[in-house]
């Protein structure tokens, strides 16, 4: 478990045990490659790290996109039969999804299924934003999650596995990458993995708004910023905050 040891049992104990099961129909439709934190995600491969095969296997494994989410992959641990190759350490948006609370709070896309038919119990909206904000904690006790840029908060398990496993060259992402290797040491695996998303390509169009908005070059920057929200659905959601939060400084400048 190396240096996340106290956060997994957190994540066990304060929040995955208290969150109800549902009445899954296993149609597959939801596995989406879903959002995951830095401590979700070592906690996922950690669990392979116990079984070799299947952790070579799912290196190994070239994800298809999903049929009803245009740009998104299906996710990685999907079987064939639809369930779960790591259902005891799937993530928080695993766990979820299906939830009535998240239709009443509005939470609709990849997030809420009208196929469940039944709960354990039903949460409350106090709950949800509790797990949501103990989960984000436990993050920020080892790098500066939910802190601009906002957008590495919407990593999915792709993403991560990018970060892993390659060279971005960027200082942020060598942290992360030296955390997670720290903590795995699976960096000697990285020759398995070979479905890369395109980080690389969508941190650059980032840092080019960055730049031009410093300078002053607004004139294209909502063109520039659509791409960048849009036109990257693998790599995970660009958080929609940051990104209105972009928008309106673009539009009062250019007022």
């Amino acid at each position: 478990m190396g240096m996340f040891k106290s956060a997994y049992q957190v994540l066990n104990n304060e929040i995955y045990a208290h969150i109800p099961q549902v009445g899954c129909q296993a149609c597959g439709e939801c596995c989406v490659t879903p959002h995951v934190t830095l401590i979700e995600f070592s906690y996922m491969m950690d669990f392979l790290l116990d079984n070799p095969d299947h952790l070579l296997e799912t290196l190994l494994k070239v994800v298809p996109y999903h049929p009803d989410y245009p740009g998104y992959f299906k996710c990685r641990f999907q079987t064939a039969d639809n369930f779960c190759s790591i259902y005891s350490h799937r993530p928080l948006a695993c766990r979820m999804h299906g939830q009535p609370i998240l239709e009443k709070m509005g939470m609709h896309y990849h997030v809420y299924c009208n196929k469940i038919k039944s709960v354990e119990r039903d949460l409350t909206q106090e709950e949800v934003y509790a797990f949501l904000d103990k989960t984000n904690d436990l993050n920020k006790g080892y790098y500066p999650y939910y802190t601009s840029p906002y957008w590495v908060s919407g990593l999915n398990i792709e993403t991560w596995l990018t970060i892993l496993f390659t060279d971005l060259d960027r200082s942020f992402f060598n942290l992360l990458k030296k955390i997670l290797d720290n903590n795995l040491h699976l960096s000697q695996l990285s020759a398995y993995f070979s479905q890369p998303v395109p980080l690389a390509q969508k941190l650059s169009l980032i840092e080019k708004f960055q730049i031009d908005f410093s300078a002053g070059r607004f004139e294209n920057l909502s063109v520039l910023l659509d791409k960048i929200q849009n036109d990257f659905p693998d790599t995970g959601a660009y958080y929609y905050f940051e990104a209105d939060l972009y928008r309106n400084a673009v539009l009062k400048q250019m007022a």
